[in-house]
């Protein structure tokens, strides 16, 4: 990722802001002013005096009246941000074996962590290419691909993939997916998508054994699947 010393110098609060337009972003919706202060819990007022500033400095871009886009800039920190957060976030499953519903907001510690710091921990956890969650890690040129993944939502009936990341960190909901089974690197199955009540119903393969499960078409929209996966896994667990 170029210039690191530019980006690295600033503030936790924009890195952190930038983070998560970017981690919505991939949830292929619009980011609004409303989402993203539900998100950081803050209101809706505030992150529009915030967003007015970053517009100022070139970071973000108006998206119609509400909506907020990251500029190549802002995408930048974004992606040096997550990485770090990712990377913190493996350590602390390959390393110190935290379960994936217990890290919560720790990976934002991260990013007040020297670059050098965050760098040695990437190399004790066996640099993984992707985070617990699934999400591939930004290399330091900030690449960052998602191949050909789609929700869970869109996938028709009959239609095999493969988890690969999830975009949620709340604990209970992490706990259920992998009570579920929906956690990276399983194979997945939409079996039907059930009209009344807006449900799917999934097959899951875990363990050489199939189990089905009902879940929400809500869930199925954070659950990312690869179809037709040509390689193993190389989620850090």
């Amino acid at each position: 990722m170029p210039n690191l010393s530019r980006l690295s110098s600033a503030s936790v609060a924009v890195l952190v802001l930038l983070k998560e337009i970017f981690l919505l972003s991939l949830e292929g919706r619009r980011v609004t002013l409303i989402i993203l202060a539900k998100q950081l819990g803050v209101t809706p007022p505030a992150i529009s005096r915030r967003a007015q500033k970053l517009v100022r400095r070139g970071l973000l871009a108006r998206d119609g009246a509400c909506g907020l886009r990251l500029t190549e800039t802002g995408r930048r920190l974004a992606l040096y941000a997550l990485r770090k957060q990712e990377i913190f976030e493996a350590f602390l499953v390959c390393t110190l074996g935290y379960r994936w519903e217990e890290l919560g907001n720790a990976g934002e510690s991260a990013l007040r962590m020297d670059d050098e710091l965050i760098e040695r921990m990437y190399a004790r956890s066996g640099r993984p290419a992707r985070c617990p969650h699934g999400l591939p890690i930004p290399t330091r040129e900030g690449q960052f691909s998602l191949g050909n993944t789609v929700a869970l939502a869109v996938l028709s009936p009959g239609q095999a993939a493969r988890v690969s990341h999830v975009l949620t960190r709340e604990g209970t909901l992490l706990s259920y997916l992998a009570e579920l089974g929906l956690r990276p690197g399983n194979h997945v199955t939409v079996v039907e998508h059930i009209p009344f009540g807006d449900l799917l119903k999934v097959r899951v393969n875990r363990d050489a054994a199939d189990q089905e499960h009902i879940i929400s078409a809500a869930l199925a929209q954070i659950v990312f699947a690869e179809v037709n996966p040509a390689q193993p896994s190389d989620t850090a667990r």
